[in-house]
């Protein structure tokens, strides 16, 4: 369901709109969505008298706010979806869990990955040798006129203005610069007289990652209890702390999103170069 349909719900069924919702047994739809689309002999008795009770007592009944028929077919539609998504997920399952990945996903263990954002990961960086030079991180110093910048957000893109500069001696780690760009990098790119950063990979990786940044880090609580999990939080809350003159936060949306993406790609190298070299 898209966002406008959960907006819906908050005021259509405001003591369901905010549940997790997702069959227990292959094959089954979602419980609330078999509910909204009315396939009452797709779902468990109980559960549909469960969620049909609720409702009878609802606010928004009492209200006469009836449930819009947009919101009950897109949830028919998902009814239609989520037992081929089971399907494949179950065929995939095994393949991620394959004993050639096992050190890999110890270390998705630590940042309580996804079974679908593991997948494309794997896809994306596996073997992680190749991104190294005789088992080595290749890190490369080089002098270089380092350019201060001038980054602002103009029609959601990130325009970048290039200040005087000063020369410096610089390292650069191309082990790390290479797995990024496989799926959360940017590059500049000539746009008349301005450069602009756009994202660079594989699209559906960096749309996984996003997933991951939204649903994992940017909602308290969700991320795992463990070293890993308390340096992103840390790194979360130096980057809100971030204000201006007037006190206004600095990072907001897609801008602290990319920030927060960029040290989970950052950590997620640094913990698969450890785990690899030690094994």
């Amino acid at each position: 369901m898209c966002c406008k349909d959960f907006l819906k719900l908050a005021w259509q069924f405001p003591e369901k709109a905010h549940s997790k919702t997702e069959s227990t047994k292959v094959g089954n739809v979602p419980p609330l969505w078999g509910w909204l689309a009315q396939r009452q002999t797709e779902l468990h008795p109980p559960t549909y008298k469960s969620i049909t009770k609720i409702y009878q007592q609802s606010i928004a009944l009492q209200l006469r706010l009836e449930i819009d028929p947009i919101v009950r077919l897109h949830a028919d539609w998902l009814c239609d979806i989520d037992p081929e998504e089971q399907r494949l997920e179950a065929l995939l399952k095994p393949l991620v869990n394959d004993d050639q990945f096992k050190i890999y996903n110890q270390v998705f263990d630590q940042f309580n990955f996804g079974l679908r954002i593991r997948a494309q990961l794997l896809s994306r960086i596996y073997p992680f040798e190749a991104f190294l030079t005789n088992g080595k991180q290749l890190i490369e110093p080089e002098v270089r006129e380092v350019k201060k910048k001038e980054v602002t957000r103009k029609h959601g893109k990130s325009v970048v203005k290039f200040l005087p500069s000063d020369v410096k001696r610089v390292k650069r780690n191309r082990s790390r610069d290479g797995f990024k760009l496989r799926f959360m990098g940017t590059v500049l790119e000539q746009s008349g007289d301005k450069l602009v950063e756009r994202g660079s990979g594989s699209a559906l990786s960096r749309m996984n990652f996003w997933q991951y940044v939204i649903t994992k880090i940017e909602i308290n609580g969700r991320l795992p209890d463990n070293l890993i999990g308390k340096e992103i939080e840390l790194y979360k809350e130096t980057l809100k702390s971030k204000v201006d003159a007037s006190g206004k936060q600095l990072l907001n949306g897609k801008h602290l999103q990319a920030k927060l993406g960029s040290k989970v790609a950052n950590m997620l190298f640094r913990e698969l170069s450890r785990a690899i070299a030690n094994h």
